[in-house]
């Protein structure tokens, strides 16, 4: 059988990264103080001299706890507590101011503009030990929050067989990017004959193969595209593409990586084919998620047929602007042809 795996960033796994500390103060020696007990207290600590030098690695990158002097030149520490409090990365990160003042006025001035504790550099060794202690099990409790929220949003989000979002999701997010007006495309993807191999192997062989396409799916897909789990064996993606043929030429490449997959059960080795059908919003003047889904589950079943029928005349498989299913438009072609050989019999 071939083995696919799954991007990197769609894995978690391995040791959690180390605590990210920022440490703002303009004297050298205090940074460089501050900087071994937080290293002892297991953080990975990076400096700067100024407010200013502070907001550019604020706004390049998150840190879980930020240490800043209150007065320093070029901004102090007031001062970009406010950046840092409507920054992207850093807007919740727990934050310590440091001042050699010791009045009830600039601390509470401090806690209001977006600090969430002090330290005054005249307190003992063990006490600034024990406070930035104190601020790490906070820091480390957060982490841990944020890990168990991102885990329920993964169970509340994926499909739990394949790993892949599940049909809930796909739906919220691309109503999302379709009332953004994004040029998208949707492909549909479906298994050829699945049935049959959950009924001459079993489900749970069926499963096994629903799981290996999955991981096809997050290894050839980009961050930027969309990929859920339709229902049974049906897969749908949102692709970030304003060009057509794009579309189609990225929905072929899995197709064909798809159906090259081989699996052996017992004494038996098969492939699995699948069938696509796309559909794009820039061939729409007021595209909807409805329509292009409807536009794409056409496409997919016209292909189906033509598969299956590869003698026919295409022109046959062409769909009226009512709708109609490919049943109907057949018989009528039919019903018209047999109209049209007794006209000319009589």
């Amino acid at each position: 059988m071939v083995t696919t795996g799954r991007r990197r960033s769609d894995v978690q796994g391995g040791a959690a990264p180390p605590l990210r500390a920022l440490i703002v103060d303009d004297a050298e020696h205090y940074r460089k103080y501050a900087a071994t007990l937080l290293r002892r207290l297991g953080f990975s600590v990076t400096t700067a001299s100024d407010g200013a030098e502070a907001m550019q690695l604020v706004a390049a990158g998150a840190f879980d706890l930020l240490v800043i002097d209150c007065e320093m030149p070029r901004m102090g520490g007031l001062e970009l507590i406010e950046f840092v409090r409507t920054s992207e990365h850093c807007a919740e990160s727990f934050a310590l101011m440091l001042t050699g003042r010791e009045d009830v006025e600039t601390k509470i001035q401090a806690l209001r503009l977006g600090f969430d504790d002090f330290v005054v550099k005249s307190m003992p060794d063990v006490e600034i030990v024990a406070k930035i202690g104190a601020a790490r099990r906070l820091v480390a409790r957060q982490r841990r929050l944020d890990a168990a929220v991102r885990e329920l949003y993964g169970l509340a989000t994926r499909d739990e067989l394949t790993g892949l979002f599940n049909r809930r999701f796909f739906f919220t997010e691309a109503e999302r990017r379709m009332a953004e007006r994004q040029a998208i495309g949707i492909v549909l993807f479906d298994l050829d004959d699945f049935k049959h191999v959950n009924d001459t192997y079993g489900h749970l062989a069926g499963d096994r193969i629903l799981r290996d396409v999955g991981a096809l799916f997050l290894k050839r897909t980009r961050h930027e595209d969309l990929i859920a789990r339709y229902g049974g064996d049906e897969f749908v993606m949102l692709v970030a593409s304003a060009i057509p043929a794009e579309v189609e030429r990225m929905a072929q490449r899995i197709v064909d990586e798809a159906s090259s997959m081989q699996w052996t059960i017992g004494s038996d080795t098969f492939r699995v084919g699948m069938t696509f059908g796309y559909a794009a919003s820039v061939l729409l003047e007021e595209p909807s998620l409805e329509q292009l889904l409807t536009a794409g589950d056409r496409d997919l079943y016209k292909n189906k047929w033509l598969r299956a029928n590869p003698d026919r005349d295409p022109a046959v498989y062409e769909y009226d602007q009512r709708g109609g299913r490919i049943s109907d438009l057949l018989e009528f072609r039919a019903a018209q042809s047999e109209r049209e050989r007794k006209q000319q019999s009589d």
